[in-house]
């Protein structure tokens, strides 16, 4: 079982990342939270990993923090979700807001993730759910107090309505709040798009 990888960044996407260890370059398929952790190319880094293998293709998924894989571990345990459909949600949004999203029953926020649809986004909330509540508190991602993460909701809706990508969404949400925790909804959206 391959657990992480240190080497040199050959090339990098938020999609894929190729590691060149000792002249072998291997390709890893990342999230666009672990890409926006990544230092440039050329230089040394060091990732977690998870090897999936099925009986028609081998691949390496890449992680920066613990807490993404084993989000991306629990994804993959759940019936129909293979491990591109898993690092695709992580891509979507934060292993936080993918939790705040769990917790709270949020079928309609997980469907507008890629390639989830109502059936699979229950299935998702029933399996997953208990096992957050069962994970020590230092295990679990801190979460937004309830009027940050209503401000974030109704944020995020207004700009996906507008046609904005959850990707992009995310990425601006993650940067504006980052800077200014105090900011209302308006506040946001203004902000927000000035840089989407």
């Amino acid at each position: 079982m391959i657990v992480s990888i240190t080497g040199k960044i050959a090339k990098k996407n938020p999609k894929q990342i190729i590691i060149d260890l000792n002249g072998l370059g291997y390709l890893c398929h990342i999230s666009t939270n672990t890409f926006d952790n990544l230092p440039l190319e050329g230089e040394v880094v060091s990732l977690l990993t998870y090897y999936s293998v099925s009986e028609h293709n081998q691949e390496l998924y890449a992680f920066f923090e613990e807490l993404e894989r084993n989000l991306f571990i629990m994804l993959i345990g759940v019936s129909g979700i293979g491990p591109k459909t898993a690092i695709g949600l992580l891509a979507a949004v934060t292993p936080e807001e993918f939790k705040r999203r769990l917790i709270a029953g949020e079928v309609g926020m997980l469907t507008a993730l890629p390639g989830i649809g109502p059936k699979t986004a229950r299935r998702i909330i029933v399996e997953l759910k208990d096992k957050f509540v069962k994970l020590g508190s230092e295990e679990l991602p801190v979460e937004d107090n309830g009027e940050t993460s209503s401000v974030k909701t109704e944020v995020f809706q207004a700009l996906e309505t507008l046609g904005y990508k959850t990707i992009h969404i995310n990425k601006i949400l993650r940067e504006i709040t980052k800077e200014n925790s105090n900011l209302n909804t308006q506040e946001i959206i203004k902000i927000a798009l000035t840089k989407l």
